[in-house]
């Protein structure tokens, strides 16, 4: 029998207060499994990412948050991918794909130049979802990440 994907058509939402501890929970769940702590300074307030001029996307089937995405604003022309994360059960489903998709799409409503992220080897399938999106692997400079896990990194240049 062969294996498919079954793609899950979500509806991607803005942030709203009432998701606030969807993020962290579903941040929180990624980075404890594959990194065995969870490092990232936006998880109790994610409120500063949206202060700073960045958005914060989710992922909602069926009235449950299964899926977000973080975009940090580094200036009007230049955009960081972060925090994306999908919950386990509902992984495989194309789900980061749709985040990402609107991601980008975002990032480009905003005349920006240039998205990047940074990322961990071992997370091969969505490095792999990254490169087929487009992005590159450009320069890693460890002592510029703010995350000890990360040794990749990877840019889209949207213009």
């Amino acid at each position: 029998m062969e294996d498919t994907i079954t793609t899950l058509k979500v509806q991607i939402v803005d942030f709203s207060p009432e998701f606030r501890d969807d993020f962290k929970r579903l941040n929180h769940e990624w980075m404890t499994a594959y990194f065995g702590k969870s490092t990232d300074n936006h998880l109790d307030r994610p409120e500063t990412i949206i202060e700073d001029g960045g958005y914060i996307l989710f992922a909602q089937y069926e009235g449950q948050i299964v899926g977000t995405c973080a975009i940090l604003k580094e200036s009007n022309k230049r955009f960081e991918i972060a925090d994306m994360s999908v919950t386990p059960e509902f992984r495989g489903r194309n789900i980061g794909k749709q985040l990402l998709s609107a991601a980008v799409e975002q990032v480009k409503k905003a005349n920006a130049r240039e998205i990047y992220l940074v990322t961990s080897s071992k997370l091969t399938v969505s490095v792999e979802m990254f490169k087929t999106y487009g992005f590159r692997e450009t320069g890693f400079d460890a002592e510029m990440s703010m995350y000890d896990a990360t040794d990749i990194k990877m840019t889209l240049n949207l213009k």
